[in-house]
């Protein structure tokens, strides 16, 4: 498999090229340097003159910015340490930059030259058939490929496609991340609310409750849960700039996925990390930082949200980040909105614990006690304290992960859940509503239909009651619960139920 890694220096249109490869708009582009900080991997499948081959295609970070240089080269460099094939990107317009002399320096001082074929990209090239003529200040690099398009126009990007396929196998290397995640994509694409429903039905054949059987998160000596792999779960990394989601993400994963900084507002990109945890698998993703509106003019900041809400679209679970040194504020309600609003199954996670140290009167009771108050509606998800920096609590959080994850596939007969409903309305019921039957119709999140006479006799806080004892007697930590109410009779329920 080829891996193709574009490398250059800020804003000469590294993240427009790689959109263009790939085929949809992943990484954010705007006219601002320095917005690509991470590295970005994504696999794609082209076909091409009837040929058909996946490739591995990188994003980096422009070389030569101000702020996390160092960050940024070390994320570069480790792109490189895979690369098959290296696009130099530089931009027609401004003509060959001191800052571009120097990138081309680094990767001949890398040994990238020797090691891999490198191509010269002149970019934003606007006029189709450039000639070398026109081109020929660009070649002072001594490449001996190089192509003239316009990333944005999409020119000149059919012909630089025809080459890379054309470009022999130099890596041998498997790419197991980039097949799991491709794997991933396809499985869940095309999956419609009736195709979840359908497999729940046929999975729920032969189930047992000993399948499902509770498991208690404050065991700490508790074997890791295996998940059933149905699919690959997403999990997103959300929360405030600055709480530590980068750091987390690392920590987990081992390794520098992302560019860390005390700097508010150093993720922009989402990330996406697979980890192999045993014999499962999950896609990590972390997210930039959800500001208040008032602070989200500059333009990074406010596509940084629109892509932090998709995130949160395609995920199963999200991972909150509160900020144990400055305690939880009204933003951080805000965005458990966001997630409770997706259908995600929701973890908080307290960083930076440590900076509590000092303070004896401060304990996890108490600060359990504060965030439970601020975020009422969230009451069903598990609370984690972490200190990612130097790694304290994280196996504890990978095993409420699994938890929850686990919990989220849950499927109750509709028999278990109507006795329970009826049995509830027989104590509470001050309208008189008549509960035909209750079914559960979808999972990711739990999905229950409740067939009554009067939908309007059911007032919410009753609702709300009906919610709470589902979640007290079957479970379904961490995860929200769909309960919507159906006009029936017992006729129409009954044919229901069949």
């Amino acid at each position: 498999m080829k891996s193709v890694v574009i490398v250059g220096r800020p804003n000469v249109g590294k993240s427009s090229l790689f959109n263009r490869l790939i085929g949809r708009r992943r990484a954010i582009v705007l006219d601002t340097p320095g917005v690509t900080r991470d590295r970005i991997r994504e696999l794609v499948t082209w076909h091409i003159s009837n040929r058909e081959e996946q490739i591995v295609f990188t994003d980096t970070g422009g070389l030569g910015s101000s702020d996390f240089q160092e960050e940024i080269r070390g994320q570069v460099e480790r792109a490189l340490e895979d690369a098959s094939l290296v696009l130099f990107v530089i931009d027609s317009r401004t003509g060959v930059t001191l800052e571009d002399r120097q990138v081309f320096a680094a990767l001949r001082r890398a040994g990238v030259l020797k090691s891999t074929p490198v191509w010269l990209l002149i970019n934003k090239v606007d006029q189709p058939y450039a000639t070398e003529e026109e081109l020929v200040e660009f070649h002072e690099f001594g490449l001996d490929v190089w192509y003239a398009v316009s990333a944005e126009h999409n020119l000149g990007i059919d012909e630089l496609k025809e080459a890379i396929l054309d470009l022999p196998h130099t890596t041998d290397k498997p790419f197991q991340e980039d097949l799991a995640r491709l794997e991933l994509e396809d499985d869940l694409k095309d999956t419609s609310e009736k195709e979840i429903d359908d497999e729940v039905d046929e999975e729920s054949e032969g189930e047992s409750d000993e399948e499902f059987s509770e498991i208690s998160l404050d065991d700490e000596d508790q074997p890791p849960v295996q998940l059933p792999q149905i699919r690959i779960p997403r999990i997103a990394i959300v929360g405030q700039p600055n709480v530590g989601k980068s750091t987390l993400l690392n920590a987990i994963a081992g390794d520098a996925r992302s560019v860390t900084s005390p700097i508010a507002g150093t993720t922009v990109d989402p990330v996406d990390s697979l980890l192999e945890w045993g014999d499962q698998t999950v896609l990590l993703i972390d997210t930039a930082g959800v500001r208040k509106k008032s602070k989200t003019e500059d333009g990074i900041e406010v596509l940084s949200v629109v892509q932090t809400i998709k995130t949160l679209d395609r995920a199963d679970l999200a991972l909150l980040v509160l900020d144990g040194e400055r305690g939880i504020g009204d933003q951080d309600e805000k965005i458990a909105g966001l997630i409770e609003d997706a259908g995600c199954s929701v973890i908080l996670v307290l960083n930076k614990w440590d900076t509590q140290k000092t303070n004896d009167e401060f304990n996890q009771k108490d600060a359990e006690e504060r965030i439970r108050k601020q975020i009422r509606f969230l009451g069903y998800a598990p609370l984690v304290f972490t200190t990612a920096t130097e790694g304290k609590g994280l196996e504890r959080l990978l095993r409420t992960i699994q938890t929850v994850l686990l919990e989220r596939e849950r499927k109750v007969s509709a028999h278990e859940v109507t006795e329970l409903v009826s049995l509830m309305l027989e104590r509470n019921n001050p309208a008189d509503a008549k509960m035909y039957l209750v079914q559960q119709v979808g999972r990711r999140p739990p999905r229950f239909i409740a067939h009554i006479n009067d939908p309007k006799k059911v007032h919410f806080s009753l609702k709300r009651h009906l919610i709470n004892g589902i979640r007290e007697k079957f479970g379904f930590s961490g995860t929200p619960i769909r309960f919507e109410l159906k006009a029936s009779t017992r006729r129409t329920a009954r044919q229901s139920s069949r």
